[in-house]
């Protein structure tokens, strides 16, 4: 089945996302929508569009953004990560695919990976009408995620960390431009996330001029946002898939508290964190979201592909 992909924006916070709104070339009613958000400072060009086009030949739209501040969306300052920014742009992307005429506005889904899919299961506990949410390799403890980034910084960049982290506080006080620290770097580097998959994770997804930085203080209060606890309130089905070898989203808090939720499903993917954005595992974590859809959130036509890994 052919794709077709159409830039578009919407309006977040005053500002505009841009995104792309990718469906099948196969004439047909209104469909149901996949909403896609990325990770920790990642943007749609990094990996995403692969995914999209695997469920508009399943026979699905769906929609990849970028949140404000990062990629090509607008917003200032720029490369800061706001827990609470981030949702609110999800519930503009939600909102908006379901304006659009060619969407069933009863069946849009929430798709996320790493911290976007933290953020796909909060907005999903607050908007009982998502159909259905996908969390892969799930942010769900920011207290258990800092843990684990601890582990691989030495005392000196830990503390290196912490008086940036500072020092951007004091620059947003003033209304400075933030000051940044590399979001990934190699392993024993200063970076956010430098255990020894982390970057080179991120370079197998982000295209050349990726800005690997972020404002420096999300390393002081990433432990304090905890979206799995939000997993009890939905009522949607969601299916959840924890990475067996995840060394930055520890999958035993992720299977706590899934397994906790009446309504999830648990599908445990045996791979590292960024893995599950690269082949061959995207196959398997593709085929087994379009399974999941194909039984809670059906395409409106039997003429699609059925799952089957990426080629």
């Amino acid at each position: 089945m052919g794709v077709l992909r159409e830039d578009v924006t919407f309006k977040s916070g005053g500002d505009t996302c841009h995104a792309w709104f990718v469906r099948p070339e196969a004439p047909g009613g209104p469909r149901p929508c996949v909403v896609i958000g990325h990770g920790l400072g990642l943007t749609r060009r990094s990996g995403l569009m692969p995914i999209a086009e695997r469920f508009a030949r399943a026979g699905y739209s769906a929609l990849v953004f970028d949140y404000r501040g990062f990629g090509d969306s607008g917003g200032a300052p720029r490369q800061v990560i706001s827990f609470r920014g981030q949702r609110e742009d999800w519930a503009a992307a939600v909102a908006f695919a379901r304006s659009r005429a060619d969407v069933d506005s009863e069946a849009v889904v929430a798709w996320g990976f790493s911290l976007g899919a933290g953020h796909a299961v909060s907005i999903t506990a607050d908007d009982a009408a998502i159909a259905a949410v996908i969390a892969v390799a799930p942010m769900l403890s920011g207290l258990s995620a800092t843990l684990a980034a601890m582990r691989w910084w030495s005392l000196w960049n830990t503390w290196r960390i912490f008086v940036q982290g500072v020092r951007d506080c004091f620059a947003t006080l003033f209304r400075r431009q933030p000051v940044c620290l590399p979001l990934s770097a190699p392993a024993g580097k200063l970076g956010l996330l430098t255990s020894p998959d982390a970057y080179p994770g991120y370079r197998a997804i982000v295209p050349d001029d990726f800005e690997f930085q972020s404002a420096a203080k999300i390393g002081l209060y990433f432990w304090s946002y905890s979206p799995g606890r939000r997993l009890k309130a939905i009522r949607a089905p969601t299916m959840v898939l924890p990475a067996s070898l995840d060394k930055i989203c520890p999958p035993g808090p992720t299977r706590a508290r899934a397994r906790s939720s009446p309504n999830s499903e648990v599908y445990e993917i045996e791979c590292e964190h960024m893995a599950a954005l690269t082949e061959p595992v995207l196959g398997e974590v593709l085929s087994a979201s379009v399974d999941f859809l194909a039984r809670h959130v059906p395409p409106p036509s039997a003429e699609v592909e059925q799952p089957e890994r990426l080629r």
